[in-house]
């Protein structure tokens, strides 16, 4: 039987330590990614205070979307952490996903990089979604939850997001074209 996040948090309230190991082997390796993509250093420090927090308040309250909360619980530390700054910064190591459509084959990763950044520094709102979508694997309905946004809002800023990649790209994808049909 696959147990839900919701099942696996009331399961550990009952005291059940197991269902929390399966909560935590579920989402450690993609909140780590999200949060250390986002602040190398404090990255293990933000890790457990993220699901410190989760646990207190799982304890506290009935939450009826555990990863959202999760990721919202990252998220707002992040911020807290980079209150001054408004630029996300992304390490030389961001991990680039490996798409099979060919286009992505004519970017190079540090292009691709490049223009992440400046998606972040410029539509730091698109930059979000476009993250928590390839990268922590969230769906639309998920982090619209998150976002407190209709999923529909998110999806348009997703497609902003990657309309703004492309106009930035846009130079690169067609001297790449150029040697191609050459």
């Amino acid at each position: 039987m696959k147990w839900s996040d919701a099942e696996l948090i009331e399961e550990y309230n009952s005291g059940n330590l197991d269902a929390f190991h399966l909560f935590y082997e579920r989402y450690k390796d993609i909140l780590f990614t999200f949060i250390y993509n986002r602040c190398r250093e404090e990255a293990n420090d933000l890790f457990q205070e993220t699901f410190m927090k989760f646990i207190d308040a799982a304890k506290k309250k009935k939450i009826e979307n555990p990863k959202s909360y999760l990721f919202q619980i990252a998220m707002n530390l992040v911020r807290n952490l980079g209150r001054n700054a408004k630029v996300v910064s992304l390490s030389d190591d961001f991990d680039i996903p490996n798409y099979d459509d060919e286009q992505d084959d004519l970017i190079s990763e540090e292009s691709l990089h490049e223009s992440l950044k400046q998606l972040a520094q410029e539509k730091p709102l698109f930059y979000d979604i476009l993250h928590l979508h390839v990268f922590a694997k969230m769906t639309f309905n998920e982090i619209g939850k998150l976002k407190g946004k209709s999923k529909d809002t998110i999806a348009s800023r997703y497609r902003y997001a990657i309309h703004f990649l492309r106009k930035i790209l846009k130079d690169e994808l067609d001297k790449a074209k150029e040697v191609n049909y050459a």
